[in-house]
């Protein structure tokens, strides 16, 4: 099916912020919400393939939930989770495409500018990489 909504989650509360607000969004549109985790580590050198595995089950965890609480919030969506074994900016863009997105939610991290510009924000480069609509949902603090 295509027109789904994804959401880019990673457990933090800004992503569990978002969550809410693509759920309802999924449900105006009465199309799927796809949360979408990117596992793949830093390209550190060495063997990363245990910890590649365990970002991996991090993420099937996190999905699990989000994909819980999105039912808890409104059982009428239709939810599905997708781990994507690549950066989580690319991960969430790649999902975008491969649902053909209506759109893309993610939270804010509640990080100031300057220290989102040095850690690589994955918003930051999710709004500026997207040829789709992105919705970026304000962290409460």
């Amino acid at each position: 099916m295509a027109g789904e909504i994804v959401l880019g989650y990673d457990g933090q509360e800004g992503s569990k912020v978002a969550l809410r607000t693509a759920v309802s969004i999924a449900a105006a549109y009465k199309c799927p919400l796809v949360i979408a985790f990117g596992y793949a580590p830093p390209a550190i050198g060495g063997e990363v393939a245990d910890l590649s595995e365990s970002v991996e089950n991090i993420g099937t965890k996190v999905t699990s939930e989000a994909a819980q609480e999105a039912k808890a919030i409104d059982a009428s969506v239709e939810v599905k989770t997708e781990l994507v074994n690549d950066r989580p900016a690319d991960a969430i863009l790649r999902a975008a495409d491969q649902y053909d997105a209506r759109a893309i939610v993610v939270g804010a991290a509640g990080r100031g500018p300057i220290s989102g510009a040095l850690l690589g924000s994955v918003t930051y480069q999710i709004v500026h990489r997207s040829k789709r609509p992105v919705v970026v949902v304000p962290h409460p603090g």
